[in-house]
């Protein structure tokens, strides 16, 4: 079951950053914003399985930005 956590949070993070990351391989050579782009996605993903990236409710949120 945790698995299958980890896989819709890893869907859905790629899914979020996935215009972001567009618009930024759109600095590379043409020739390489493939692989840059892939280089990214594993490194999300890295990232997410490592729970560096992990997902919070709002009101996490909400405490962690309280000035």
């Amino acid at each position: 079951m945790e698995n299958f956590d980890e896989n819709i949070i890893i869907h859905e993070t790629l899914k979020m950053m996935k215009p972001k990351i567009k618009k930024s391989i759109n600095h590379t050579n043409y020739q390489e914003q493939e692989d840059v782009e892939q280089e990214i996605n594993l490194k999300v993903v890295e990232a997410v399985k490592s729970e560096k990236i992990k997902p919070i409710d709002f009101w996490e949120f909400v405490e962690k930005n309280k000035k």
